[in-house]
C-alpha cells in the first residue's frame, strides 16, 4: 500500500525507527516542542528515509538475507510513476505524485501530532526510559475515534503494535496525555505553525 503511495520506506521506518526511538531525538517522526509542521515535514521524511535504510542495513550486516527492501520500494515508485505516465502522459505521473504527496503528507501530520512536543527521560544510567503510553498523545472523542477506527489512540498502538486499529484501547487520563480537540482537528490547527503551537502550549506544558 504504501509503495502505491511512493511511500514506501515508510514500512521500514515505521517499525524499525519510530516504534523503538519515539519520543526521543533519535526518531525523525517525533515533532520537537516549538517546532512547526512544514519544518517537520521535511526534516522528518529526510530523516525517515535515511534511517530506515540504515536499520535494514545493519539486519542485512547480522545475517537478514533476501533483495533489500529499498530496492523494492524505489522500483515500485518507478513502476507507479511509469504506469501514472502510461495512462495519461507527464499530466498522468505529476497527478500520480501529487495525490501521493498529499497522502505522505497526511500521515506525517498525524505522526507530529501524536508525538509532539513528548520526550523520554533519560536515566541514571544514562539510557533512555522504555516508551511508554505517556509518550503519545491520544485523542477521546469518540465520533473522530470510530470515524478512524480507533487511530486516535495511539498510546496502545505503540504499546501492542500488532493489535488492530479498531481493538485499540484508549488509556485512562491519568496515564497518557490527551488532545483537548479531536484528532482530524487538531491536524487542522498544526498546519497553522503559530496557531498550533500556541494553542498546545499550556496543555504540553500541564502534562509535562
Amino acid at each position: 500500500m504504501y509503495c502505491w503511495l511512493l511511500f514506501g520506506h515508510h514500512t521500514s521506518a515505521h517499525r524499525l525507527v519510530h516504534h523503538r526511538h519515539a519520543a526521543s531525538a533519535e526518531d525523525p517522526n517525533t515533532g520537537r516542542s516549538g517546532e512547526g509542521y512544514y519544518a517537520f515535514l521535511i526534516r522528518a521524511w529526510l530523516g525517515s528515509f535515511r534511517r530506515g535504510w540504515a536499520a535494514e542495513d545493519a539486519l542485512r550486516v547480522r545475517g537478514k538475507a533476501g533483495l533489500h527492501p529499498y530496492a523494492f520500494y524505489i522500483g515500485m515508485a518507478v513502476v507507479c510513476l511509469g504506469l501514472g505516465f502510461a495512462i495519461a502522459g507527464i499530466w498522468g505521473a505529476l497527478a500520480w505524485a501529487a495525490l501521493a504527496a498529499h497522502a505522505q503528507s497526511q500521515l506525517m501530520l498525524s505522526d507530529y501530532v501524536q508525538h509532539y512536543g513528548l520526550v523520554r527521560a533519560v536515566r541514571a544510567d544514562g539510557r533512555l526510559e522504555p516508551v511508554s503510553a505517556r509518550h503519545s498523545w491520544n485523542a477521546g472523542h469518540w465520533f473522530s475515534s470510530a470515524f478512524m477506527l480507533n487511530a486516535p489512540r495511539h498510546s496502545d498502538h505503540h504499546a501492542h503494535p500488532a493489535r488492530p486499529y479498531p481493538a485499540l484501547r484508549l488509556p485512562e487520563v491519568a496515564d497518557a496525555p490527551r488532545l483537548p480537540w479531536p484528532l482530524p482537528l487538531a491536524c487542522m490547527i498544526a498546519l497553522y505553525p503559530p496557531l498550533w503551537k500556541r494553542a498546545i502550549r499550556p496543555h504540553l506544558n500541564r502534562w509535562r
